[in-house]
């Protein structure tokens, strides 16, 4: 039988321990945790692997910052979980603490317009930054925050957004305008 690992923080493993049940449930899995080296072993019930998959991206983003009823989201074909390292561009602790404070903002500014665009939830959390949220507004606010991570101006950062923004909108109305024809 196939089944997957992940381990998590201390203080998150509280918070797993406790929607265990729930998420196997939900997920047709089997979650076991090892408390001893904070591992948690996810059994899909009917082999079906994908659903353990979605089972252990729920796990992930908890132990990423995310609360349960957002991480919940991934039990969804729709959502998915987008992590970046920051240690990936730099091992430099001063250089990962400016990347990071470039990616929140003053005031969690910039974290918070690019949830408001995207429609995405960022968290923060130690040198990572993960994006849960719908499959295509998670490849936008992806490639804005690699844009900060690369230097780039923040004003350089909206304008990427709004027009990403627009042509997104865009598409979609284009894909209702084709669905509407092909149905009549």
């Amino acid at each position: 039988m196939s089944y997957l690992y992940v381990t998590v923080e201390d203080e998150k493993l509280k918070i797993i321990k406790d929607i265990a049940q729930k998420l196997g449930e939900m997920s047709d899995t089997v979650i076991e945790i090892d408390e001893k080296v904070k591992s948690i072993r996810v059994n899909p019930k009917s082999g079906n692997i994908y659903e353990a998959m979605k089972a252990l991206n729920v796990i992930k983003a908890i132990g990423y910052g995310f609360n349960v009823d957002d991480a919940l989201k991934l039990l969804s074909d729709d959502y998915r979980l987008e992590v970046i390292d920051i240690k990936d561009y730099s091992r430099n602790p001063q250089a990962i603490r400016r990347v990071l404070g470039r990616i929140i903002g003053e005031g969690g500014k910039t974290k918070k317009i690019i949830q408001e665009y995207t429609g995405v939830i960022i968290s923060v959390h130690d040198h990572y930054v993960s994006i849960l949220g719908v499959y295509d507004q998670v490849e936008i606010a992806k490639k804005a925050i690699m844009m900060l991570i690369e230097g780039r101006e923040h004003s350089t950062v909206y304008k990427y957004l709004d027009k990403a923004e627009a042509d997104l909108r865009l598409y979609r109305a284009e894909q209702l305008s084709k669905e509407r024809l092909k149905n009549k």
